[in-house]
């Protein structure tokens, strides 16, 4: 099965927050692929010469899933009003960028992984499989 990790565990994992066995464990279970919303999230918030190069050696592992097709950008474009509800805190462009993600993840057949409980807000609205990791300090 494939799957994909959201932005927030390449952050964790390249700060040394998210644990590298169980990082390394989810290569060895899934066909890891990269979303292509998740890599422009994560080099449009590199600002160093150093991260980058981490970021181009962990990303060139991998393959990318599709690009999101003109349809879903329709569809999160029409439910995204649904999925903010009282989320007021997101900004348009993450509840965008989350339901591209998750489109994504259904479109694909892919697992997410992510630290984000939205997430599971957005499974309402958009069916996809995801695994949650919530630590007791980050709760989000």
């Amino acid at each position: 099965m494939k799957a994909f990790f959201d932005t927030n565990i390449y952050f964790d994992f390249l700060k040394g927050r998210f644990p590298k066995l169980l990082y390394d464990s989810y290569f060895k279970k899934y066909i890891i692929r990269i979303c292509p919303v998740v890599y422009q999230e994560l080099i449009r918030c590199i600002r160093s010469g150093e991260v980058k190069k981490r970021v181009e050696r962990m990303t060139r592992m991998v393959a990318f899933l599709p690009a999101p097709t003109v349809e879903m950008w329709k569809t999160a474009g029409e439910i995204a009003g649904q999925v903010a509800g009282s989320h007021d805190e997101r900004t348009l462009e993450s509840i965008q960028n989350d339901l591209l993600i998750a489109l994504t993840a259904r479109e694909n057949g892919a697992l997410l992984i992510t630290q984000d409980k939205f997430f599971r807000a957005i499974q309402k609205h958009v069916p996809f499989q995801l695994i949650l990791h919530v630590s007791e300090k980050k709760q989000i």
